[in-house]
C-alpha cells in the first residue's frame, strides 16, 4: 500500500490542502444558502472575513461563483466540483466534533478519526495507517530516530510509507514480543527503515526478562549499547495499544500473571504496562526498550489503535500517560464517548 498521489501532494504543500478545504467548504456553503453574503459564510465557515474575501476573490476569477447585490451563487462550473472533490476535501462535522471530544477526554495533543469502524470493516484499518503515515512524513526529519514497538498497526504504517532517500535511524521500542513475525517490532523497524530509505538497528533480546537476567544478556551482547543509546534519543516513538482480546501478545504472558490481571480488570496494553481502566497499572513487564515512564521525554508519540473493541483500551492507556497523537476510527472514538456518557450518568459529571 502507498500514500496516495493527493496525499503526496499534501505532504509537498500542506498549506495547499489547508486552502483547498478552506475554498471548498466555502462553495458548499455558497450551495446550501445562495445566494450568501460573506458574514453569513464566515458565520458557517467559522473563518475570519478576511479569508472568506480572499477566496471569493479567486474564486471568482476562476468562474466557480457570481457575487451580486443579493449575495454570492455558484456557477455551473462551481456546482460541478462539489461532488468529486468531496472524497478528499469534506471534513465531517461529527469527525471534528469527535476529535476534539477526544483530546479533551484523552488529555491528547491531537486525535485523528478516521470514518467507519475497522472491528467491521478491514478496510478502515488502510485509513488508519495511511494518516498515520502522513503524520510521521509531516514530523520527520534527516537525522531523526524513530522507535517503533510493532504489532498490525504500526506495521500497517511502515507499509504505506512511500519509497524515500531519508537519514534517519529506526529502531525496535521494545523486544521481540507476540506470536505474529509479521509485526514483531525488529521486523517493522527493519520494513519502516527499508520504506524511509534510512537505517534500522535490531534488538535482539525479548521482552520480559528480568532486570538482572537483562543486564547479563547485555554484557555477553555489547551490539545492544548502540541501539541503547540510540533509544534514549528517540525523536519519534509509534506504538499501538493492545486489549486482552489481542491472544498474540497475552498468551506469551505467565499463566498466574494472565489470572492476575483478568481478576483485576486489565483493560490494555503498551510498551509493557498493563493498566485497568482507571489507568492504574497491574503489571509492569520489564522491556529492553522505551518504557511508559519514558514517554513523556519523547518530542513526538504517534498512537495508532482502531476497533470499537480497543476504545476501553486506548482509554485506559491514556490515563495511565501514553499520551501524543491518537489515529482511530469512528468505532473506538464513539466507545470512548459511551464509556464517558456512562460514567457521566452514574457520577453526574467527569
Amino acid at each position: 500500500m502507498k500514500v496516495k498521489e493527493d496525499s503526496l501532494l499534501m505532504l509537498l504543500l500542506p498549506e495547499m490542502m489547508d486552502g483547498a478545504q478552506e475554498r471548498y467548504e466555502i462553495l458548499r456553503q455558497i450551495h446550501e444558502w445562495q445566494p450568501v453574503g460573506r458574514h453569513i459564510l464566515a458565520v458557517q465557515t467559522k473563518l475570519p472575513e478576511s479569508t472568506i474575501r480572499k477566496h471569493i476573490e479567486k474564486m471568482e476569477k476562476a468562474g466557480l461563483l457570481i457575487s451580486r447585490p443579493s449575495g454570492m451563487s455558484l456557477t455551473s462550473k462551481g456546482e460541478s466540483l462539489l461532488g468529486p472533490l468531496a472524497p478528499y476535501l469534506q471534513k465531517s462535522p461529527s469527525l471534528s466534533y469527535m476529535e476534539k471530544k477526544l483530546e479533551s477526554i484523552l488529555s491528547m495533543e491531537k486525535v485523528i478519526v478516521v470514518r467507519g469502524d475497522s472491528d467491521r470493516s478491514p478496510e478502515v484499518n488502510n485509513e488508519i495507517s495511511q494518516e498515520g503515515a502522513l503524520v510521521l512524513l509531516r514530523i520527520l526529519r534527516d537525522g531523526h530516530i524513530a522507535a517503533v514497538s510493532g504489532g498490525p498497526e504500526i506495521a500497517g504504517i511502515a507499509n504505506a510509507l512511500p519509497t524515500l532517500h531519508m537519514k534517519v535511524d529506526v529502531v525496535p521500542a521494545r523486544g521481540g514480543f507476540g506470536r505474529k513475525i509479521e509485526y514483531l517490532p525488529n521486523l517493522v523497524a527493519a520494513r519502516m527503515a527499508e520504506r524511509l530509505g534510512g537505517t534500522y538497528h535490531l534488538m535482539t533480546i525479548p521482552d520480559g526478562l528480568s532486570p538482572e537476567l537483562f543486564l547479563k544478556v547485555k554484557k555477553e551482547l555489547p551490539q545492544l549499547k548502540v541501539v541503547d543509546e540510540l533509544i534514549a534519543k528517540t525523536d519519534i516513538l509509534l506504538t499501538g495499544v493492545d486489549d486482552p482480546g489481542d491472544a498474540s501478545r497475552w498468551m506469551e504472558l505467565p499463566g498466574d500473571v494472565r489470572a492476575r490481571l483478568a481478576s483485576h480488570g486489565a483493560a490494555g496494553e503498551a510498551l509493557g504496562l498493563y493498566v485497568d481502566i482507571h489507568g492504574k497499572v497491574l503489571y509492569r513487564m520489564y522491556n529492553a526498550g522505551i518504557s511508559g515512564d519514558e514517554i513523556s521525554s519523547i518530542p513526538h508519540v504517534l498512537i495508532a489503535a482502531g476497533g470499537s473493541h480497543k476504545g476501553a483500551a486506548i482509554l485506559a492507556m491514556a490515563r495511565a500517560g501514553i499520551r501524543g497523537t491518537l489515529i482511530t476510527d469512528e468505532g473506538a472514538g464513539n466507545e470512548i464517548l459511551s464509556l464517558m456518557v456512562g460514567k457521566e450518568s452514574e457520577t453526574g459529571g467527569y
